[in-house]
């Protein structure tokens, strides 16, 4: 086949079609395909580059199921899902009197829909009265089909003690038991506060616990004040549970830095049990942790650790077992939905991860709305839904459901995902993201990125935080676009937190470099003009005896006072050329010869890498040549 590239405007009808035949692509080839085409290129096997896939967020349908000030409740909160097993979605939220506060009375409401999400069945109420019925984590029994949602109770004046409870249909939804108290059998009198999910629970498809229902909940201890995250289980399709795995961190010098909160479980191809947490003791970007149990929940092998590289405010995120080896599958994935915004409530994304859980990838942005809580449900027409809080102006506004396809969330040969070396010596390999391709470069080749999802994402590695000291990033560039924010580099952490960029700014006719340390304190440096004439330019921005200097060709463009401190405090941290931090801008045009060192070079050694890429320059901590991809 003759490579060939063609760029589509589609229509709303043609773009259907195109997803539908990549969903059955999907389902003949075992391999991800970018379905969602709109100003999209696709390329056929044999061309250099790679497949783009659209600009942020996703293409998507979008409803309101719930929405402050009516039915006669002031908000709503705290979103669960799952599918029957007629095929019928259940969405479930707390519904809050008077205001969006997590105290008062509050019922648990649901509505249903029978048709794949598209149309919605009116809000009923599955649990009312005088205090707060919340934290719904609904889970179905494949065998029965009998649907369990553990819940929680307190009074509504006071939310000191919590304890959990449960309600179950048998006719798909459409009635539910009365609220049966498992205090006796989930609960602990060492325990004081009782959190279930929030989000679907799981039933176990491999190994030898197949079967069991699992859900994730957390506690925090009367004595010693903990908090700890805890998995709760059923062998009996849901009529008795029982508490499994329990991990409460340590405290260190009197603080306790990890705090799992709001548990969403989801099962590894091995049968293990991956429970995935809110890491409320976490700083930036660490607010997310995970915990293994092997015994199909009964205990952790794997204590509560902090997820490298899973970027998230302070808030609770939903998992869902997409793709497994062990269902016939080519490939694994799992996706993780939550805001992206390392500090705010907000751009909720979806995250995808190929190998069980290790390491996880940007796929697409949702919204760049406000959004919170969320969970996720694969539905039987082949699409994805997820049931998520968001808002203009408050995550609390409302709460949507969205249906997208696999398709629009892209995706990587299931081969591995393409990567380039480091050649500093450090083996710090790097992935290959998104629309990007292999071109003529300043030196050899470059990486020509897309400007829509395209960028050079660094692994985790201590080595690369600069801290305190002198530093120097380099790169060379070529671009022409005219407006837009383009970045170049970003490092570290994002809006209040410590950090690290340099942007092309082509409409304010500027390129700009920033730095934010640990105190608070920032400095910036801009040129006077944007080069982006489409010609190659060597830029390096650096930290050097207490200023901040911006390079552009080997001349001085801009100087500033550097503020001391850290500017690489958050950990664990994400290193991109090409992306912003949390995905929401990206470079369009070739970076090439991309390198970070850790202090500051000299005039004369910057003009040696500008003019004869030489690689003497002590300090050197990544170099990123850019002459292959792999695969």
């Amino acid at each position: 086949m003759n490579c060939l590239t063609t760029h589509l405007r589609l229509t709303k009808l043609f773009r259907v079609a195109i997803e539908a035949f990549a969903e059955v692509l999907v389902s003949v080839r075992g391999k991800p395909l970018f379905a969602g085409l709109a100003g999209a290129a696709l390329v056929t096997t044999g061309c250099a580059t790679s497949v783009s896939v659209p600009a942020s967020p996703v293409a998507l349908t979008q409803q309101v199921l719930f929405r402050k000030k009516t039915h006669g409740y002031g908000c709503f909160r705290i979103p669960a899902i799952v599918k029957t097993n007629k095929g019928t979605l259940l969405a479930f939220a707390e519904a809050r009197k008077k205001w969006c506060g997590d105290s008062g009375n509050i019922d648990l409401v649901v509505r249903r829909s029978t048709n794949g999400g598209a149309t919605w069945g009116s809000l009923k109420v599955v649990w009312r009265g005088s205090g707060t019925h919340g934290n719904p984590a609904p889970v179905v029994d494949a065998a029965t089909g009998r649907i369990t949602v553990l819940t929680t109770y307190n009074s509504a004046s006071s939310d000191s003690v919590r304890t959990p409870y449960m309600l179950q249909s048998i006719d798909d939804g459409v009635t539910w038991s009365k609220a049966k108290s498992l205090e006796s059998q989930i609960d602990k009198t060492a325990w004081r506060w009782y959190a279930t999910g929030p989000s679907h629970g799981i039933q176990l498809k491999y190994g030898s616990h197949k079967g069991r229902l699992v859900v994730g909940a957390n506690h925090s201890t009367v004595s010693g004040g903990l908090t700890g995250g805890h998995l709760v289980y059923s062998d009996d399709g849901g009529l008795n549970w029982k508490i499994g795995a329990v991990d409460d961190p340590a405290k260190k010098n009197g603080k306790q830095p990890l705090k799992p909160q709001e548990l969403s479980a989801v099962e590894l191809t091995d049968g293990s049990v991956d429970a995935v947490a809110r890491n409320n003791g976490g700083t930036a970007s660490g607010h997310r942790a995970y915990a293994i149990s092997k015994d199909g929940g009964q205990a952790f092998s794997t204590k509560f650790t902090v997820i490298p590289g899973l970027v998230t405010p302070v808030v609770q995120g939903s998992t869902l077992r997409l793709r497994s080896t062990g269902d016939g599958d080519r490939y694994n994935r799992i996706l993780f939905a939550a805001p992206a915004d390392p500090s705010k409530r907000r751009y909720l994304t979806i995250r995808s991860s190929w190998n069980e859980g290790k390491t996880w990838t940007t796929s697409k942005r949702i919204t760049s709305d406000y959004s919170g809580y969320s969970d996720l449900v694969k539905l039987g027409t082949g699409k994805i839904g997820l049931l998520y809080e968001g808002g203009t102006s408050d995550a609390r506004d409302e709460i949507r459901f969205a249906r997208f396809t696999e398709g629009d969330l892209g995706g990587v040969d299931p081969s591995g995902t393409p990567t380039t070396p480091d050649a500093s010596g450090a083996g710090l390999t790097t992935f290959v993201r998104g629309g990007a391709a292999l071109g003529a470069g300043r030196y050899g080749k470059a990486i020509t990125l897309n400007g829509s999802d395209g960028r050079l994402e660094l692994p985790y590695a201590e080595s690369l935080a600069v801290g305190s000291g002198d530093f120097t990033v380099t790169a060379w560039i070529k671009y022409g676009s005219t407006a837009g924010s383009l970045p170049i580099f970003w490092a570290y952490g994002q809006d209040t937190a410590s950090q690290v960029w340099l942007l092309a700014e082509p409409a304010s006719k500027r390129i700009r470099g920033f730095i934010r340390t640990s105190a608070g304190k920032a400095a910036v440096v801009s040129s006077t003009k944007a080069y982006n004439d489409k010609a190659w330019h060597h830029v390096a921005l650096q930290r050097s005896a207490g200023k901040l200097l911006l390079w552009v060709d080997g001349t001085k463009v801009a100087s500033a006072k550097a503020p001391s401190g850290s500017v690489s405090t958050t950990r664990p941290f994400k290193v991109y050329f090409g992306q912003r931090l949390d995905g929401r801008n990206h470079f369009a045009g070739s970076i090439d010869e991309a390198r970070i060192y850790r202090r500051a070079l000299t005039s004369a050694e910057l003009a040696a890498i500008r003019t004869a890429n030489s690689t003497g320059a002590s300090g050197l901590a990544f170099r990123l040549p850019l002459d292959s991809v792999t695969p």
